[in-house]
């Protein structure tokens, strides 16, 4: 798993919006572009690990102006057993 953890990302236009108690609208865009940008992020997290991303979570926290992106890996081929215990050498 690859977990990315940003802060102080929200715009000044967010952060307007926020002040009008506006929360919703910015995660409901926020959650639109990370949509829309979830190929181009796991074939990036892809191409830099040499591995397959079976998955992809994000979230934001407007509070304390938090996000969070996670990539969940296809495990890697080490040998193992259906029962996840490594083979022995």
């Amino acid at each position: 798993m690859v977990t990315v953890i940003l802060r102080d990302t929200l715009t000044k236009g967010e952060r307007s919006l926020v002040g009008d108690d506006l929360d919703e609208l910015v995660l409901s865009m926020r959650k639109a572009f990370q949509g829309t940008m979830r190929h181009a992020l796991t074939t990036g997290i892809e191409e830099i690990l040499g591995r397959k991303v079976i998955a992809f979570m994000s979230d934001n926290h407007i509070e304390s102006d938090v996000a969070v992106e996670v990539f969940l890996l296809k495990p890697a081929d080490t040998g193992t057993q259906d029962n996840g215990a490594g083979v022995a050498a």
